[in-house]
């Protein structure tokens, strides 16, 4: 009776428990709830600041890299970096797409041409227009400054990239180590595809210049020679043997019908009937054949022999009429044939097998996914044949125009005897794939940078902002700019960061899209107010030390007794 009560839920006092007694909700029922809820919307916000704090970043890593770079760069390459900063985020955003993700792919493929182009043009432009405005010199005592100059100017360009990049993928929240990992095996899968093609055109092109005019431009010296190698293979000369080649080939036949009768659906093909004797057969056929390897294997070290003796001698060491039997086999255009096409065919049966389990466990979306990026280097390649009459001529003149001096004459008659070797299509076509090719690099660096945690994962974009605009303010001092132009830009990294991290945490606790403007209104302002008097001391202290003289006795004091209060200032800020 006691187990009866225990299975029909008594209490542990031994009052049985009614079933039509209500149950009295409980009380933490609706804490642990909320605490659920709000621990899932905290952890859907990880790593993602607040809009205020986006916005705060964006701003001021903007105007801080786009007036560093104006100040000792051209204007278009201020330009031009804000266009690759933007692209370069927005194809960060489309690979971490959920929605359309094949067509999101294409497109951030098709974007890496920008991305690459984007940047070349904006840091290698920066770079040309000063090294043509700095030379020639008149004197040789100028050319180190100078040349410092230029490239100080060219890292500011780059540092100020670099913040404007941090600080659009602030805006999107997808600088992620996952997401710049994907976004690194796409535009190198992208990159494939042009290399490939123009690598082929510049050969062709090549053969075609070396063999004579009268060939084919494109694809048939290469037609050509390989139906010269297969010639080779099929047709030996006869009237000689012919046996590690022949070896080889028995080899290559019989591992491919291994592994091709091996790959075959066996048991989905045949009928139950049919079944045990299909299966028999086929196991079979692949022990056979592994016998047959085997057996050639331990033959080919045999066949060096011929290698060694001569046909002559060889021929009186095994007899003529052995050797005219191993010459007759070893030739024999049919047989060669026939292994050659066994092993075509067997081995094509086992990679069709192998890709099509493969497509069959996979998912279908997945499958499309992994083809898009050699989609977008097909469209890539396609812009360069649709446009290479186009953009060659005026992109070889822009560059010429660019260069100082007589670099411009000799940059003019070697690039014209480039394309005049190669053609438009092919220049055009490798220029494209080393754009594309440089997004896949800058990507990679940027997902190793990434992956071995030198962004830190609270706030990855305010970080790569922060630094970014801490490098051109830095360099811009090599550069010519002012000091309070530098000074600015050392505060506004400093106001990035902490904006940014401090934002990051508040998404973290309360939401991205909570209302936070107050609370982060009050700690930028504490932010900026310990920026700008770190600078007003540091611009008090720069106008002390220049209007003193370095042999002054009291200035080297004066100067270590505020390097140690800087250094206990940045210490105590970092703690």
């Amino acid at each position: 009776m006691a187990d009866t009560r225990a299975r029909d839920g008594s209490a542990g006092d031994g009052t049985a428990a009614s079933a039509d007694t209500p149950t009295a909700p409980s009380a933490d029922a609706p804490t642990a709830k909320a605490a659920s809820d709000a621990s899932t919307h905290a952890g859907a916000s990880n790593g993602r600041p607040t809009r205020a704090s986006a916005a705060v970043v964006l701003v001021v890593a903007l105007a801080a890299a786009v007036a560093l770079m104006a100040s000792v760069g051209p204007a278009l390459s201020v330009t031009v970096a804000v266009a690759h900063a933007a692209a370069f985020a927005a194809s960060l955003w489309l690979v971490d797409r959920e929605h359309w993700r094949g067509a999101a792919t294409v497109a951030a493929g098709v974007l890496a041409l920008g991305v690459g182009a984007s940047f070349a043009f904006a840091v290698g432009y920066a770079f040309l227009d000063l090294l043509a405005a700095a030379y020639p010199v008149r004197e040789v005592s100028q050319i180190r400054p100078r040349g410092l100059r230029v490239a100080s100017a060219t890292a500011v360009v780059l540092g100020g990239t670099l913040a404007l990049l941090g600080g659009f993928a602030t805006v999107t929240a997808r600088l992620r180590p996952e997401t710049v990992r994907a976004y690194a095996k796409l535009a190198v899968k992208t990159f494939v595809v042009p290399l490939l093609v123009a690598a082929a055109m510049l050969l062709t092109a090549l053969v075609s210049r070396l063999g004579g005019a009268s060939e084919a431009p494109v694809f048939a010296p290469l037609a050509e020679r390989v139906g010269g190698i297969v010639g080779a293979v099929v047709a030996p000369v006869p009237g000689r043997t012919h046996l590690l080649a022949f070896a080889v080939l028995v080899a290559a036949a019989s591992l491919s019908v291994a592994r091709g009768v091996d790959a075959l659906p066996v048991s989905e093909l045949s009928t139950p009937r049919t079944d045990d004797r299909v299966e028999a057969a086929a196991e079979s056929v692949v022990r056979a054949a592994r016998r047959t390897l085997v057996v050639t294997a331990f033959a080919l070290p045999v066949t060096l022999v011929e290698a060694l003796v001569p046909p002559a001698e060889l021929r009186l060491l095994v007899s003529p009429g052995v050797y005219g039997l191993l010459a007759a086999v070893t030739a024999s255009h049919g047989l060669r044939a026939l292994l050659l096409a066994t092993v075509l065919v067997a081995g094509g049966t086992a990679a069709v097998t192998w890709l099509l389990g493969r497509l069959v466990r996979a998912d279908a979306t997945d499958a499309v996914v992994a083809l898009t990026p050699f989609v977008g280097g097909g469209a890539v390649v396609a812009l360069a044949v649709a446009l290479h009459g186009v953009v060659l001529e005026p992109t070889l003149s822009f560059v010429a125009g660019a260069l100082p001096g007589g670099f411009e004459t000799v940059f003019a008659r070697q690039s014209g005897a480039v394309v005049e070797f190669y053609g438009s299509l092919p220049v055009v076509a490798t220029l494209a794939a080393v754009l594309v090719g440089m997004t896949a690099f800058l990507s990679v660096a940027l997902a190793l940078v990434a992956s071995v945690g030198a962004l830190p994962e609270s706030a990855p974009g305010p970080a790569l902002a922060a630094v970014g605009t801490f490098a051109a303010a830095a360099f811009a001092v090599g550069a010519g700019a002012g000091p309070g132009l530098v000074l600015g830009g050392l505060v506004a990294s400093f106001v990035v960061w902490d904006a940014g991290e401090y934002g990051a945490a508040l998404g973290r606790e309360v939401g991205s899209a909570a209302d936070t403007l107050a609370p982060e209104s009050v700690h930028l302002a504490a932010t900026l107010a310990v920026g700008v008097g770190a600078a007003a001391l540091a611009a008090v202290v720069h106008r002390i030390a220049a209007n003193a003289a370095i042999t002054d006795v009291t200035t080297v004091p004066f100067a270590l007794a505020v390097v140690v209060a800087g250094l206990l200032l940045l210490v105590a800020a970092l703690r």
